[in-house]
C-alpha cells in the first residue's frame, strides 16, 4: 500500500515538473518571438497622405502600375494604379527616404514601399523591405483615414529570427500599433492578415 502510494505521489511530482517545463519553454519561445518583431515608426506623413493620396509636386516616375514592392513586401492592385516616387520623411526619423507610392482608389488604400531602417523589439537596428497600406477617406474597408498597416520582411538572422519571413503591425489613425504578429498580405483583397501575438 505505502509502495503504491509513492509511486502515486512520485507520478504526479514528474507529471507537474513536465507540465511546468514546457509551460516554461513554451513561454519562453513566445516572448523571444515576440521580444524580435521589427518595429517601424509611423510618422505624420502617414495621416498627410491619406488625407491628399496624390504625387506632391516634386514626385517623379508617375506612370500606371498593378504592383508595389519586391520579393514577399509585395501588392498586386485592383487594377492599373497611380504609382510614383518621392523623398519623404514617412517615419519621422529625420531622414528623407526614397518612397515608391501607388494609389489604388477602388479599395481606398495609398500602398507605400521602400527600402529603410526598422527596430527590432530589443533596440537592434536593421534594413530591409517595408510596405505600408495607408487607408485614404471612403475606403472600401471603412477604416478611419490614416490608419492601416506595415509590413516588413526579415532576412534570416534578423531580430533574432532563425528563417526569413514576414511581420506585420497594424495602426489606427494617430499612428498607434494595436496588432502586431507574423503577417502577409492577401493578394484578392491588398489587406494584411496578421496572425496576432499576444
Amino acid at each position: 500500500m505505502k509502495n503504491s502510494l509513492l509511486f502515486t505521489k512520485l507520478n504526479l511530482s514528474v507529471g507537474l515538473l513536465a507540465l511546468l517545463v514546457v509551460q516554461s519553454v513554451a513561454q519562453s519561445q513566445s516572448q523571444s518571438t515576440t521580444a524580435s518583431a521589427p518595429r517601424v515608426k509611423v510618422g505624420a506623413a502617414v495621416a498627410a497622405a491619406a488625407n491628399s493620396p496624390n504625387p506632391s509636386a516634386t514626385a517623379k516616375n508617375q506612370s500606371q502600375k498593378t504592383s508595389i514592392g519586391k520579393g514577399p513586401a509585395a501588392v498586386k492592385s485592383s487594377g492599373p494604379a497611380a504609382y510614383w516616387t518621392d523623398l519623404v520623411d514617412i517615419d519621422d526619423d529625420g531622414q528623407i527616404e526614397d518612397n515608391q507610392f501607388l494609389f489604388d482608389a477602388a479599395r481606398g488604400i495609398l500602398y507605400t514601399y521602400r527600402e529603410d531602417n526598422y527596430t527590432c523589439m530589443n533596440g537592434t537596428p536593421e534594413n530591409g523591405s517595408v510596405l505600408m497600406g495607408i487607408y485614404t477617406k471612403g475606403n472600401k474597408a471603412g477604416q478611419p483615414a490614416g490608419s492601416g498597416w506595415y509590413m516588413v520582411a526579415v532576412k534570416a538572422g534578423q531580430c533574432g529570427m532563425k528563417n526569413a519571413g514576414t511581420f506585420g503591425c497594424r495602426f489606427d489613425a494617430s499612428g498607434k500599433l494595436t496588432q502586431c504578429g507574423t503577417a502577409n498580405v492577401n493578394e484578392k483583397s491588398g489587406e494584411l492578415e496578421v496572425a496576432i501575438k499576444q
